[in-house]
């Protein structure tokens, strides 16, 4: 009918042809019944139709079955007042293809009248990208939301471990100034000074690396390694921890040498960060057990204690950047959420993974 009227104009009707079926959006007429008079090649390429498939369908059938009372509900309320505006009012609408599956969609429509009656053309944008990119920057603000929430948490806790050794040091200072103070006083004052600089320098250095580590804009020396002489360096850096806590250290290693490619230095840093966080959250006189073996063609370290264990939900998380166990803040102060991140990326970049075990708080830990 609409072809009809046009045709009474040639010039006019080649004009909106043309402009019809160049749209970039899908454009879809109907009439007052809801059935479709006239559709684009877009509309074609969108939902998945040939031309013949939709003429004089209802328009419903490009809507999803459990939305189309809805949407007929909403047609007949548009043509009772009928002006050009968007359809939805904010909410997202969903098309339907041929194929069956649904994609978001953007309408905007437009009333116009002929001599046979009133008619709306329905200009139909694909919003799949849009949402997609929408959906992305939800995800960027809630991550960047996390990160500032993250610096912040770090912020307090960095005040708050270099507060403590820094009181302590101070106090040993005060001590040391005093005249006639005993020998035994001075040398555990000594002790303190020496044991609170040395946590304060690790801190630093650990704080120092970190943005390096995260970025990968580190130095990994990959050479042949025997990795049971990496398990007694690792040991000979965290004994004075393992001595103060009174744990009991066994190292389980085949008689014959295990070689592996890696960075000695960083391998040993990463297994005396976990023999740490092994004496640091075990109670005094605990056992820790590392572990050196091959299974196929990896070479394994296991790192085992009857410490404090892990809640079985945290066991991913455990690796996240400033992440420590809510018990253990109290109950064991000083770290700072960085040493197992840090770990996990020194053996991510030499070719390897980590994991963490537990049965649960109180079972103790493995890696």
């Amino acid at each position: 009918m609409i072809a009809r009227e046009l045709q009474q104009n040639p010039q006019a009707e080649e004009l909106n042809r043309r402009y019809f079926e160049t749209a970039a959006d899908a454009v879809v007429i109907i009439d007052e019944s809801g059935a479709i008079v006239q559709l684009n090649t877009q509309t074609e390429k969108l939902f998945g139709y040939a031309r013949d498939a939709l003429l004089n369908r209802p328009i419903e059938m490009l809507v999803p079955e459990r939305l189309r009372t809805q949407h007929m509900d909403r047609r007949r309320a548009y043509f009772r007042n009928p002006l050009p505006r968007s359809m939805g009012g904010g909410s997202m609408l969903i098309g339907l293809r041929s194929d069956g599956t649904e994609f978001p969609i953007d309408i905007a429509l437009s009333p116009f009248w002929t001599n046979s009656g009133l008619f709306v053309a329905s200009a139909v944008r694909d919003m799949t990208r849009q949402r997609q990119l929408e959906e992305e920057l939800r995800q960027r603000t809630r991550e960047l939301e996390e990160a500032d929430h993250h610096k912040d948490q770090f912020l307090t806790t960095l005040a708050h471990e270099l507060n403590s050794p820094l009181a302590a040091v101070a106090y040993s200072a005060e001590l040391l100034l005093q005249p006639g103070i005993a020998a035994e006083v001075r040398d555990r004052a000594a002790r303190i000074v020496l044991e609170q600089t040395s946590f304060m320098r690790r801190l630093v250095q650990d704080l120092g690396e970190l943005p390096r580590v995260q970025r990968g804009d580190f130095a990994i020396r990959k050479v042949p390694i025997d990795l049971a002489r990496v398990a007694r360096l690792a040991v000979e850096i965290s004994r004075p921890l393992i001595d103060r806590h009174g744990h009991a250290l066994e190292i389980v290693a085949p008689s014959s040498p295990i070689r592996a490619q890696g960075d000695a230095a960083r391998l040993a840093q990463v297994l005396s960060n976990l023999i740490a966080n092994a004496a640091r959250y075990t109670p005094d006189g605990g056992h820790i057990r590392l572990a050196i073996s091959r299974e196929g063609r990896a070479a394994v370290f296991k790192l085992k204690d009857n410490g404090i264990g892990i809640p079985k939900k945290m066991l991913t998380e455990v690796f996240d950047l400033f992440t420590r166990l809510d018990g253990a803040k109290q109950k064991y102060p000083g770290g700072m959420g960085i040493g197992l991140a840090f770990a996990r990326r020194l053996v991510e970049m030499q070719g390897g993974s980590i994991e963490a075990f537990s049965e649960g708080e109180g079972m103790g830990s493995e890696f």
